[in-house]
């Protein structure tokens, strides 16, 4: 097993405290959002041992096989998955990610146009889909999935103004077609239909009679305050707002349009930077490649969470890249944990501390919160002990 050190992101809207406080670092007084923990080439972890520094995709790429498990080789040959540690002060994009057909099509149109990657124009990074997951260590909120549809109804009716039409494109039927040109018409406001529904939605938030009004308007005023004069404050209005408990998770699907608001986290995702953009952001919106990368038919947000007092949990979304469990072995007393699972895998340390053997070689480490380790498919099972709290991704 290796020790794993991050690649730091340094978004602004990251935490100045929240990233350093949970590794025991001192702050710089810069941003620090996120932390990627994988082998993803824009930002791999890299990995120390007695013949110098290297990054951990190309460890696994010099020996695939022995790192990734035949099965995992096979499927994907490359590390499906990516490990976040993200620590939001303030609203990121609201995003979709599209499907991995409609990633690999863009990707190769914007190769054969010749955009760099790096270009800020750019919209496809890669040929992957992104699905992921988010652990709330602490109390974390986000927009997440479309509200019901008379929810979206209730809410551009009584804001109303520059909201009438894409209200009465709503109605047009009852399928995707009339929530397409409802967002595609919310996307296209003019500055100066946009000023105006954020000026009626602070002034319907502190006493509309009806409490999904006011909560939706509080949170566009709330997003205006950080965004001003930003279209996404008003998309916002048409998508779920999720209240995470530490312990409590998210799944989010491609096509399903999200932001994350603030609190601190864990992501695990399918190994992708494919980002399409809806708002809240400087960064380049493509609109034609947004709206055809969501998914109308989603709606709602699901929120499991590990059991009280449990020792372990797994959670297993719908993708076949990655799952995510969660092991306390201080609940069992002085008996190790094994932990579920295969082929190559990224713990963190989310607690105390944690002592991991491998059955292979009987290795053993301990880490602290906020440390890392990728353990290789040759390494076989893996037994934690001690008082602290570990996740492990790992493909189920």
């Amino acid at each position: 097993m290796h020790l794993l050190t991050g690649a730091r992101r340094s978004y602004d809207w990251g935490s100045t405290t929240s990233m350093p406080e949970f590794l025991g670092t001192d702050p710089d007084g810069k941003p620090f959002a996120e932390l990627w923990l994988g082998a993803h080439p824009t930002g791999p972890s890299t990995i120390t041992g007695p013949k110098g520094t290297e990054g951990l995709d190309e460890r696994v790429a010099r020996d695939r096989l022995g790192n990734l498990g035949q099965r995992v080789d096979a499927a994907f040959g490359r590390l499906p998955y990516l490990v976040k540690l993200l620590a939001p002060a303030k609203p990121l994009s609201i995003q979709v990610h599209p499907t991995r057909e409609l990633a690999a099509k863009g990707f190769l149109e914007e190769e054969r146009q010749g955009i760099p990657l790096d270009d800020p124009h750019r919209t496809f990074k890669d040929t992957n889909n992104k699905p992921e997951m988010v652990y709330a260590i602490s109390h974390f909120e986000g927009l997440a999935g479309f509200r019901p549809r008379q929810e979206i109804a209730l809410l551009l009716e009584e804001i109303a103004g520059p909201l009438e039409p894409a209200r009465d494109r709503l109605s047009i039927g009852p399928g995707e077609h009339g929530m397409r040109l409802m967002l595609e018409t919310l996307v296209g406001l003019s500055q100066a239909d946009i000023q105006s529904v954020l000026e009626i939605a602070a002034s319907l938030a502190p006493a509309h009679p009806h409490p999904v009004v006011r909560a939706a308007c509080g949170t566009v005023a709330d997003l205006a305050t950080e965004y001003p004069g930003d279209v996404g404050a008003v998309v916002s209005l048409v998508l779920n707002r999720v209240h995470l408990a530490p312990g409590e998770s998210m799944f989010l699907a491609d096509g399903v349009p999200h932001a994350y608001l603030r609190g601190f986290g864990l992501e695990v995702m399918a190994n992708s930077d494919n980002v399409l953009r809806l708002g809240l952001t400087s960064k380049h919106i493509d609109i034609e490649a947004m709206l055809g990368a969501v998914d109308f038919s989603s709606s709602g947000f699901d929120v499991p969470s590990t059991p009280k007092d449990a020792a372990a949990h797994t959670f297993r979304p719908p993708v076949p890249d990655f799952a995510l469990s969660i092991a306390r072995p201080r609940e069992t007393g002085n008996d190790s944990i094994t932990l579920p699972g295969n082929g190559p895998r990224i713990l963190v340390c989310l607690d105390g501390s944690v002592t991991v053997m491998t059955e292979a070689s009987a290795e053993t480490c301990t880490v602290s919160r906020g440390q890392a380790l990728f353990v290789p498919a040759t390494e076989g099972g893996i037994h934690v002990a001690g008082l602290g709290e570990v996740a492990q991704a790992f493909v189920p």
